[in-house]
């Protein structure tokens, strides 16, 4: 039932939504920084929506530990609703890589674009360069980005795949701050359940320190990777019952 109103939402949403979108890309001919809030506020309130109606219970900490800074959220990436929850709950435009895939789904692709989506094609080099350097430019003008740098979403167990050491090159090369972040329970509302079923699920979501690159002991600077990796799956145990 709750996958039925989540649909119906999403149609009545993007209808009325329509305008604001031709007018986000008609401002972005002008403003680039404008043209993200328009997106942000499109989403922000599409994707409270979406979390309201899947009646789960969302628990966050240290969302303190965001600075008031340029920054790119790194963490470990469970489900779909991973990127829905945290739209909802950080309180700023970003951007964001993902996948190329996401460009063949019609309206979505564009709301996308419209708040600072950079979209990777994995099967093309030299294409995939090109987004790296694209969001390491959108970084350096002052708009944060997110990554998910298992780079795929981790189906089994609860700790993160290896991160990918070239994600991590957006932060190096702009010389942000990275803010990692660890997702819990995301997965229960819908990849863990039957069918196309959405389920109410305890969700956490938890955020580190701020961490810069080039502060880093050189031991851990050469694999930093590793060392923001082992920062998630502590803020995935800190979210353990003890």
């Amino acid at each position: 039932m709750r996958t039925v109103i989540i649909i119906i939402f999403l149609a009545i949403y993007l209808i009325l939504a329509l305008p604001v979108l031709i007018i986000g890309f008609i401002v972005g001919l002008f403003s680039k920084k404008d043209q993200y809030k328009i997106g942000k506020f499109i989403v922000t309130h599409l994707c409270r929506g979406i979390m309201f109606l899947t009646g789960s219970r969302v628990t966050v900490t240290g969302i303190d530990n965001i600075p008031d800074e340029t920054v790119l959220f790194v963490g470990n990436h469970r489900s779909i609703f991973d990127v829905v929850l945290l739209i909802k709950v950080i309180n700023r435009p970003f951007g964001f890589i993902g996948k190329k895939e996401l460009t063949k789904i019609p309206y979505l692709n564009l709301i996308l674009k419209l708040m600072g989506g950079l979209f990777l094609d994995r099967s093309n080099l030299r294409a995939g360069l090109k987004v790296i350097l694209a969001g390491i430019d959108m970084l350096k003008k002052g708009f944060s980005m997110l990554i998910f740098p298992e780079g795929t979403r981790n189906k089994n167990g609860e700790e993160p795949l290896p991160f990918k050491q070239g994600s991590l090159k957006l932060a190096e090369k702009a010389n942000v701050p990275i803010v990692p972040f660890s997702i819990k329970g995301t997965d229960n509302i819908f990849e863990n359940t039957n069918g196309l079923k959405v389920k109410a699920s305890k969700v956490k979501l938890n955020f580190g320190k701020p961490i810069l690159l080039s502060e880093l002991p050189e031991e851990d600077s050469k694999k930093s990777a590793v060392y923001v990796r082992s920062i998630v799956v502590d803020l995935l145990s800190d979210m353990l019952p003890h």
